[in-house]
C-alpha cells in the first residue's frame, strides 16, 4: 500500500526532532573463504582495512587468515613450526607502512595457546621465530593485544610476576619486558606522542577484600613506571589515540566507563549500563567513543548491529566491524 506524501513527511519531520541517536545503517563487506570464517581484529592500515582471524576446515583443523580490503592474504609459517599453520590471529597493529600481528592455537599437554608473532612482507604474513620462554614457559599467563606507534610494536600480557608487556621495533623479533608489580594485570598498550608506550590495565587494592583498581603505566624496553591515578575504574581493558589524547574503556562495577588522559592527567569521560564481558575493542569514529562489548555503544548510546560486535576500527567518520564471521561497514554521524 503506497503511503501519502504527507504521511512521509510527519515521519521524517518526527525522526528529525527526535533526541534519539539514529541506529547506523550497515553494509556487509563480503570475504573470500574456502571455510568458515572466523574473525578476531580490524585496523585501518595507511587507507586500507585489514581484518584477521582464521578460516576453520570442515574437519575442525583451523589456519591463520587475513583480508586487505577484502582480498586475501597468503600466510608464510616458518618450515619448522608445528603451530603456526594451526594458528588463528588474534591481533593486528601497523605503523608506517608495517603490519605486525599475534597469533596462537591450543597445544601440548594442557592446550596452552601457542603463541607466535607474524610480520609483513610484501602483502604476505611472514611467521617470527622466538624461544618458548618469550611467550610461554613457566610463567606464562596470558599474551593479550599488539599495538604500534613510532617507537614499533608493544604486545601487552601478563605473566606469573603481574604485568608485562613485548616491545619490537620492526615487529619481527620481541623482548619480554616485565613490571615486577606482583598483584598487577595488563590488557591492552597504545603508544604516546614522545614515542614510549602507555599499558592499561589493573591492580590489586593492596588490602584484603579490598578488590582491584583500574591502573596504568609509562612503559618501554628501559622499565616501568606508575601512570597517573585513573578516577573511579576496576580495570581498563581498551585503549587508543585520539589526538594527542588518550581514550580508554573498562569496568566499574555493572558499568562501562570511558576515561581520557590528556596531559598525563585521567578524568571520566562517560558511563554507561556494563556486561559480564566487558569491553571488547574501542575506537574513535568521527570524533565520538565506539566501545564494543556484547552490544555497540556510540558515544555511550547503544547501537543496533547485525550481530555481536567482536572488533571495530574508524577512519573519519566510517566505521568497520567484524563480527564473529562477518565484515560490516557504516557512517558514524554526530
Amino acid at each position: 500500500m503506497k503511503r501519502s506524501v504527507s504521511f512521509t513527511l510527519v515521519v521524517l519531520l518526527t525522526a528529525a526532532c527526535s533526541n534519539q541517536p539514529q541506529d547506523p545503517t550497515w553494509t556487509r563487506i563480503t570475504i573470500p573463504a574456502d571455510g568458515a570464517v572466523l574473525l578476531s581484529d580490524v585496523a585501518d592500515c595507511d587507507g586500507r582495512w585489514w581484518a584477521v582471524g582464521g578460516i576453520r576446515a570442515a574437519d575442525g583443523t583451523t589456519r591463520p587468515a587475513a583480508w586487505i580490503d577484502g582480498a586475501a592474504v597468503t600466510f608464510a609459517p616458518r618450515p619448522t613450526s608445528y603451530y603456526g599453520p594451526h594458528q588463528v590471529i588474534k591481533s593486528v597493529a601497523c605503523t608506517d607502512g608495517r603490519v605486525a600481528m599475534v597469533g596462537a592455537t591450543p597445544g601440548g599437554a594442557h592446550g596452552n595457546p601457542r603463541v607466535s608473532t607474524w610480520h609483513v612482507e610484501g602483502e604476505r604474513m611472514v611467521e617470527n621465530a622466538a624461544p618458548f620462554e618469550t611467550f610461554g614457559g613457566d610463567e606464562a599467563v596470558d599474551v593479550g593485544r599488539i599495538a604500534a606507534g613510532p617507537a614499533g610494536f608493544a604486545i601487552a600480557g601478563n605473566r606469573t610476576s603481574g604485568a608485562a608487556a613485548w616491545f619490537s621495533p620492526d615487529g619481527k623479533a620481541f623482548t619480554l619486558s616485565e613490571s615486577g608489580a606482583a598483584g598487577t594485570f595488563a590488557r591492552d598498550a597504545v603508544p604516546l606522542t614522545d614515542g614510549r608506550w602507555l599499558i592499561v590495565g589493573g591492580a590489586a587494592n593492596g588490602q584484603a577484600g579490598a578488590g582491584q583498581k583500574a591502573a596504568a603505566w609509562i612503559a618501554g624496553p628501559e622499565g616501568w613506571s606508575p601512570d597517573a591515578r585513573i578516577p573511579d575504574g576496576l580495570e581498563v581493558q581498551r585503549a587508543t589515540r585520539d589526538g594527542d589524547d588518550v581514550l580508554a574503556a573498562g569496568m566499574s562495577g555493572d558499568e562501562f566507563r570511558v576515561w581520557r588522559r590528556h596531559d598525563g592527567q585521567w578524568s571520566a569521560a562517560g558511563s554507561s549500563e556494563g556486561g559480564p564481558q566487558g569491553v571488547r575493542d574501542l575506537a574513535v569514529a568521527h570524533g565520538q567513543s565506539v566501545v564494543a562489548a556484547e552490544s555497540l555503544l556510540i558515544a555511550g548510546s547503544r547501537r543496533k548491529t547485525p550481530a555481536e560486535p567482536v572488533a571495530v576500527a574508524a577512519r573519519g567518520d566510517t566505521l568497520l566491524m567484524a563480527t564473529a564471521d562477518s565484515l560490516w561497514q557504516t557512517t558514524v554521524h554526530r
